[in-house]
C-alpha cells in the first residue's frame, strides 16, 4: 500500500479533562500517515486522483480546534473517522497525537497512536429521502458521519448542537466550516451529480470524565 505522510502538524487547541486544561489551548502535534493507491497519480499528474496532503492538514487542525477533546484517544480516533469521510479513497489511517505539555519537568511528551483500516468502524448506509446517510462513528462526545444527497434532492440540517462540515464531492469541494447551534444549512445537489457532504457533531461533554494523559 502507497503512504502519504502528514509529520509534525503543530497546533494549539483544547484537549485533556484536567480543569486548567479546559481553560487555555496548549500544544499539540499531529503525525499522520494515509494508505491509498497513488499508481493513478503517479501516471496522470493529477490532484484529482492522489490526497492532497495540505487539505488533510487543514481537516484535521480544523476538527482537533473544533471539539475540544477531552482524551487524545477519542481526538484521534474521530479525526481517523472523519479522515475516512472526507478523502473515499483513502484505505488505511495511523494517526499519532502528542502532548508535549501533558508531563512537564517529567517527559518530553505523552502521545497516543492507533491504526484503522477502512470499514473498521462497522458503519451501515441507512437511506433517506434525500439519499442516504452512514455514520461512521458514535461516542459520548460526538457523531462522525457522511451524508449522500442523490441528483435533484436537497437536504436541510439543524442539528441541537454544534457541528463541522465540509462538502467531500460537489460544487464547493473543499469547504469546511464549523455550524453553531441550531444555524440551518440547505445544501442541494445537482440534477446530474450527487453530493456528498462529512460532518462532526459535537454532544455534550458536561457529565463525561475519565483519563488524559
Amino acid at each position: 500500500m502507497d503512504l502519504i505522510h502528514v509529520k509534525g502538524l503543530e497546533l494549539r487547541c483544547i484537549v485533556g479533562i484536567r480543569s486548567y486544561e479546559r481553560q487555555r489551548e496548549q500544544a499539540l502535534i499531529v503525525d499522520v500517515a494515509l494508505g491509498l493507491d497513488l499508481s493513478t497519480a503517479g501516471r496522470s499528474g493529477q490532484i484529482g486522483d492522489s490526497v492532497d496532503y495540505a487539505t488533510v492538514a487543514d481537516e484535521v487542525t480544523a476538527l482537533l480546534r473544533f471539539r475540544e477533546y477531552r482524551l487524545l484517544e477519542v481526538a484521534a480516533e474521530e479525526a481517523t473517522a472523519f479522515l475516512f469521510a472526507a478523502h473515499p479513497g483513502i484505505r488505511q489511517v495511523r494517526m499519532r497525537l502528542d502532548k508535549p505539555e501533558a508531563l512537564a519537568g517529567r517527559a518530553r511528551s505523552a502521545a497516543v497512536e492507533m491504526t484503522r483500516s477502512r470499514g473498521a468502524f462497522g458503519a451501515t448506509e441507512e437511506q433517506t429521502e434525500f439519499g442516504a446517510r452512514t455514520e461512521l462513528l458514535r461516542s459520548p462526545e460526538g457523531i462522525v458521519e457522511y451524508l449522500r444527497v442523490d441528483p435533484n434532492k436537497t437536504v436541510t440540517l439543524r442539528d441541537p448542537h454544534n457541528r463541522l462540515e465540509g462538502i467531500v464531492e460537489g460544487p464547493s469541494k473543499g469547504r469546511l466550516q464549523t455550524v453553531r447551534s441550531g444555524v440551518e444549512s440547505r445544501y442541494e445537489a445537482t440534477p446530474t451529480a450527487r453530493l456528498l457532504l462529512c460532518r462532526c457533531v459535537a454532544l455534550p461533554t458536561s457529565a463525561l470524565g475519565g483519563h488524559s494523559p
